[in-house]
């Protein structure tokens, strides 16, 4: 793997950070939604909602070598917005990024910890130890609710 470096997200990174999700968002998720629920998701991550979250969660973004490569988020107990350039998929940066905000939330002395997967993402949850808890309904499309203890 590449020479990693993760760091906290600032206001400095909110347009390389939304334009990250929003391609990723389009590229890995158009098998699973329909263009309607890909727009809607990726209008969640344009610049002015990112910076709202980079202010009220802990996001944090991925590097190897000088690329942004991933990011995630942790608000409270869930999970939030694990996200990496598709042409980094497949080589451990997500799995990096979830054991990573695993260890800050133990670290807050969080039990367990939640997710709302996208179809596209839930054997990669699965695969880290995420059970299935229900299928949920947005306007967004389908989401399945997750959840792993972290003991």
């Amino acid at each position: 793997m590449k020479s990693l470096k993760i760091r906290q997200a600032t206001v400095a990174d909110v347009v390389s950070l939304s334009r990250l999700i929003r391609h990723t968002i389009r590229v890995s998720n158009a098998k699973d939604y329909d263009q309607k629920s890909i727009d809607m998701l990726c209008a969640i991550f344009e610049p002015e909602p990112v910076a709202e979250r980079i202010e009220n969660e802990l996001i944090l973004l991925c590097f190897a070598d000088a690329n942004l490569v991933g990011t995630v988020g942790l608000r409270g107990e869930y999970l939030r917005s694990l996200f990496v350039e598709p042409a980094y998929q497949g080589q451990g940066f997500g799995k990096v990024l979830t054991v990573r905000i695993e260890e800050e939330a133990r670290q807050k002395a969080i039990p367990e910890m939640m997710l709302h997967s996208s179809l596209t993402a839930r054997e990669f949850y699965a695969a880290l130890g995420y059970e299935f808890v229900e299928l949920q309904s947005y306007p967004e499309g389908p989401f399945v609710l997750m959840r792993k203890p972290l003991q």
